[in-house]
C-alpha cells in the first residue's frame, strides 16, 4: 500500500508542475482511503450501534483518523516515520492536534445532515473541512517535532 501511494503521489506531483508538495498529495491519497474507512465505519455503525448520526459519525471520525494515522506514518511520512514511544507520543498529539479539525468536521457534517438528511453527503463535507488543517497541523508538530528535523534544520 505504502508503495502504491509513494508512486502515486510522485506521478501526480509531476503532472501537476510540482505546485503541490508531495506530501500533501500523499496525505490526500491517504485520507482518500480513509473517506472509505469512515464511511463502512459510519454505514456499520448506523445500522448496528446507534441511529444517532453524531455518534456514529464520531466513531467512524476516530477509526478513520486512526487508520490515516499509521498510514501517514508508513507512507506519507517515511522518512520521518516514528517508532518506539515516539509512535504512541505521536498518536496521542495527532489526536490531539487534529481534534479541532474533527470538532469541525463533526459540527458541518452536523449541520449539513440536519439540513439534507443525507448522511454520507454530511459526512463528505466534514472530511473536506478538516482535511488541510489536520496536514498542516500534524506535518509540523506530530512529525517534524517528534523526528527532530525541527532541530536540525
Amino acid at each position: 500500500m505504502q508503495r502504491v501511494i509513494a508512486k502515486s503521489s510522485s506521478f501526480i506531483h509531476v503532472q501537476t508542475g510540482r505546485f503541490l508538495p508531495q506530501t500533501l498529495i500523499s496525505f490526500l491519497l491517504v485520507g482518500s482511503l480513509g473517506v472509505v474507512v469512515h464511511m463502512a465505519v459510519l454505514n456499520a455503525a448506523l445500522f448496528g450501534l446507534t441511529a444517532d448520526f453524531r455518534i456514529a459519525n464520531g466513531i467512524a471520525m476516530l477509526v478513520a483518523a486512526s487508520f490515516n494515522y499509521v498510514l501517514n506514518n508508513k507512507s506519507t511520512f517515511a522518512t520521518t516515520a516514528l517508532a518506539g514511544r515516539n509512535i504512541l507520543l505521536g498518536y496521542a498529539m495527532y489526536l490531539g492536534i487534529t481534534s479541532l479539525g474533527l470538532l469541525a468536521s463533526l459540527f458541518i457534517s452536523t449541520w449539513v445532515f440536519e439540513q439534507n438528511q443525507m448522511a454520507m453527503v454530511a459526512a463528505l463535507c466534514g472530511i473536506v473541512i478538516g482535511s488541510l488543517w489536520n496536514y498542516f497541523m500534524s506535518y509540523t508538530f506530530v512529525w517534524k517535532l517528534l523526528s527532530g528535523t525541527l532541530r536540525r534544520n
